[in-house]
């Protein structure tokens, strides 16, 4: 299998990342919520074009049906806020986030490695308030997208090298970690901290 990791790295910081996953894996809950909205949408667009309230012209039983289903399938159907591992590594000239697995929707999972060179780095931000590290730069990016069965394929979705992007994960899993003194004892990056 094509990995990024060329050679043994100085140090791997391995910590846990906040990870927004859904709430319930079931793909059928968000359908039926995609389809609620969308006769509540009907609904909302009726009463615009002919000027009169379409919902008051359903039964009191299915006004009350519609909005319960609309209110819980929305609520339900949400996503929160995991522990994830993940790590960094640092090299001499570059570091690497590996994720082993990370979520992007029910359907997409994938492993990754993002490849940052410390001179293509533009800056290395923590915001304080939503407790997020960010890099910004140029980066070779190497994803995996995971299998139905949850196997990994031998060749990469996605390698490519892309100029100017970000990169960033949430720390408030991991409270115990520095991940500013991490990241400034282990690269030439400064990092900024900021009140966003």
């Amino acid at each position: 299998m094509e990995t990024i990791r060329e050679e043994k790295p100085n140090y791997v910081l391995k910590a846990k990342e906040a990870m927004l996953v859904p709430k319930n894996p079931n793909p059928w809950l968000g359908r039926i919520k995609k389809g609620v909205w969308i006769i509540v949408a009907f609904v909302i667009l009726s009463s615009l074009i002919f000027q009169e309230n379409m919902f008051k012209e359903l039964s009191w039983s299915s006004q009350v049906m519609l909005v319960v289903l609309a209110v819980g399938l929305t609520f339900a159907d949400g996503s929160h806020r995991v522990p994830s591992p993940f790590e960094i590594w640092f090299y001499d000239d570059y570091l690497i986030l590996y994720r082993e697995k990370y979520y992007y929707s029910r359907k997409v999972q994938r492993k990754e490695y993002w490849k940052f060179y410390y001179n293509e780095i533009e800056k290395i931000e923590f915001g304080t308030v939503k407790m997020r590290i960010a890099i910004y730069g140029d980066v070779e990016a190497i994803w995996y997208d995971y299998n139905k069965d949850g196997t990994v394929p031998e060749k990469p979705t996605y390698h490519r090298n892309v100029n100017r992007t970000i990169c960033y994960f949430y720390t408030s899993a991991d409270p115990d970690v520095d991940f500013v003194a991490e990241i400034e004892k282990h690269s030439p990056i400064k990092v900024v901290v900021a009140e966003k």
